[in-house]
C-alpha cells in the first residue's frame, strides 16, 4: 500500500522495541493505514506526519522528550501517546499540550481506530483553521497604511467622526477608507470586521499557548519516578 494512494493516511509510529512496533505496525496496517515505523523520535523528520504514534515506556522516549513532537501540533501534527499504566499527571500534562489521546498498552484494535481517526479529524481541522487564518491574514495585508489606521480604530468602536478627529481627516474620508476597508477584507459591516479582528487575535494567541508554558518546556520532568520511565 502506498500513501500517494488517495485515501490512504499515513501514521508514524515510533516504538523502540522491535516485537512490540512490529505488532503495532501490523494492527494499523489491517486498519488501512499506511505506516511509517521508527525506533525513536531522532529518526523520523520533524513536522513530517499527519498523525504520529509514540510510545512511552522503559525503552522508549521519556516524558519530557516528547517536547519537540509536542510543539509541532502547534503547525497541525496530531499525536497519540502509548504507554503502559501511564499516571494520571504526567497523562494530563501530554493532553493539556494538545495529544490527541494517552492510551494503555496493550491497545485494542477498536481503540486504536478510534484515537487515530481522531487524530486525523484533529489534523484536517487544524489545516483548515490555519487556512482560515492566512486567509484572513492576506485580506488584511491588502489594506492601506491609512486604511490599517482607520480598521484599528473602528473595531474598538469608535464612531467615524472619533476616528476622523483622530487622524486629522474628515468625516467623510473615514467612511471612504471604511467602505474601502469592508470591500478588501470581504465583509459587510464593522461587526464582521471585529470578528475577523477577534478571530486572527484569539488564533494566533492560541497557537502561542499550545507551543509554549510561560516560555518553559510544554512537558516539564516529572518530579516523582514514572512508572513508564523508572
Amino acid at each position: 500500500m502506498d500513501a500517494s494512494t488517495p485515501g490512504v493516511r499515513a501514521v508514524q509510529l515510533i516504538e523502540r522495541d522491535d516485537r512490540e512496533r512490529k505488532v503495532i505496525q501490523q494492527e494499523l496496517e489491517s486498519l488501512g493505514f499506511q505506516v511509517e515505523a521508527f525506533a525513536s523520535l531522532a529518526e523520523r523528520a520533524p513536522d513530517s506526519g499527519e498523525c504520529v504514534l509514540c510510545s512511552v515506556d522503559g525503552l522508549g522516549p521519556r516524558w519530557e522528550e516528547l517536547d519537540e513532537l509536542l510543539l509541532e501540533m502547534a503547525d497541525g501534527t496530531s499525536v497519540v501517546v502509548l504507554g503502559r499504566a501511564p499516571a494520571m499527571p504526567q497523562a494530563v500534562r501530554v493532553l493539556k499540550a494538545g495529544a490527541v489521546d494517552v492510551l494503555c498498552k496493550p491497545v485494542g484494535l477498536p481503540e486504536l481506530r478510534r484515537a487515530v481517526a481522531e487524530a486525523f479529524e484533529r489534523t484536517e481541522a487544524e489545516r483548515q483553521r490555519h487556512a482560515r487564518l492566512h486567509a484572513l491574514r492576506q485580506r488584511l495585508e491588502r489594506l492601506t497604511a491609512r486604511e490599517q489606521e482607520v480598521f484599528q480604530r473602528l473595531i474598538t468602536g469608535q464612531l467615524n467622526k472619533q476616528v476622523g478627529a483622530e487622524l486629522g481627516i474628515t468625516e467623510r474620508t473615514v467612511k471612504a477608507h471604511r467602505a474601502s476597508i469592508l470591500r478588501k477584507v470581504a465583509v459587510g459591516s464593522v461587526a464582521e470586521l471585529v470578528r475577523v479582528a477577534t478571530t486572527i487575535e484569539f488564533g494566533c494567541q492560541e497557537l502561542v499557548t499550545r507551543a509554549t508554558n510561560g516560555g518553559q518546556p510544554v512537558l516539564a520532568e516529572p518530579t516523582e519516578p514514572h512508572p513508564l520511565t523508572a
